[in-house]
């Protein structure tokens, strides 16, 4: 059985459900956050199970979408991309072809949702990590709400 996902708050706490008995509690792990991220725990049924702590803020989710970038830092240079995941804060996206992305780097990145209505998403971005082709960026106004995503991100 694959471990349970358990998203932390900001207050250290995270809501985790027995797959076997179904009883849901809210548990402290703050004193897990910076050693373990998998756990195992034991339910008062006595059945075990592994749960994976979530320490990131937003809910991420695995994608596999086509869009494009353009990178205002090197002259509006575009490039086509494959977004693989996606979260109200960021997004993370392999790039097609040859790039000269790097770290710090402002993008535009526009991307189509594989939703009922085909939304189209484009923000304003900074790279915050690039290995290979892989490109994790943050959104730039990530306070700004996207109706679109905000739904598309419903679990």
């Amino acid at each position: 059985m694959e471990p349970q996902k358990a998203f932390v708050k900001e207050d250290g706490t995270t809501v985790i459900k027995c797959p076997f008995c179904k009883h849901a509690r809210t548990v402290s792990v703050e004193k897990f956050k910076d050693k373990k991220k998998i756990l195992k725990i034991r339910c008062s049924c006595k059945e075990s199970y592994l749960v994976n702590l979530e320490l990131r803020k937003m809910y991420r989710k695995s994608t596999n979408l086509k869009g494009s970038y353009m990178n205002t830092s090197l002259d509006n240079e575009v490039g086509m991309m494959i977004v693989k995941d996606v979260s109200m804060g960021g997004v993370g996206f392999e790039v097609i072809g040859k790039n000269r992305i790097k770290e710090d780097h402002e993008l535009t990145v526009t991307f189509t949702l594989d939703d009922t209505h085909s939304s189209v998403i484009k923000k304003q971005v900074v790279v915050r990590i690039v290995n290979n082709k892989f490109v994790g960026c943050e959104f730039t106004h990530a306070f700004e709400y996207n109706k679109a995503l905000g739904f598309y991100l419903l679990p």
